[in-house]
């Protein structure tokens, strides 16, 4: 047997031009409680729990697919903690509370008015830099 989930990560209400990877295909948020399928694509939990009480398959891959074939995604949910706690000055906690997480501003591969891509790469973002 698995061992429960953790809870969520409580995220700031604002966080800017978060990395591609931190947001969520399906709710298109930063995830504070993030799902990995077989495939390798990362899920925000809640959000894939939703999509598959309608539809039994991968959002993005349409195989098969259960909440049984997910698994908690430890490394990226450290990352967008770290990530998230730079963005907010150290104001992320990990697991209470239960924020979903905040907007995302536009979508990952969006552009804004000046023509600037919403996103920057996780590595980019974790090191302070612009893309």
């Amino acid at each position: 047997p698995r061992a429960p989930p953790p809870p969520p990560l409580s995220l700031p209400d604002k966080l800017d031009d978060p990395p591609a990877e931190f947001v969520c295909p399906i709710s298109h948020q930063v995830m504070s409680d993030p799902v990995v399928g077989p495939a390798g694509i990362s899920y925000e939990r809640e959000a894939l729990r939703q999509w598959l009480s309608v539809r039994k398959i991968d959002p993005t891959t349409q195989a098969s697919l259960d909440m049984g074939d997910v698994y908690a995604n430890f490394s990226l949910r450290g990352l967008i903690a770290r990530w998230a706690a730079g963005q907010s000055g150290g104001g992320v906690i990990f697991g209470g509370g239960g924020a979903s997480g905040g907007s995302a501003g536009f979508a990952p591969g969006q552009t804004n008015a000046e023509g600037s891509v919403g996103h920057r790469t996780a590595e980019a973002a974790l090191r302070g830099e612009e893309e």
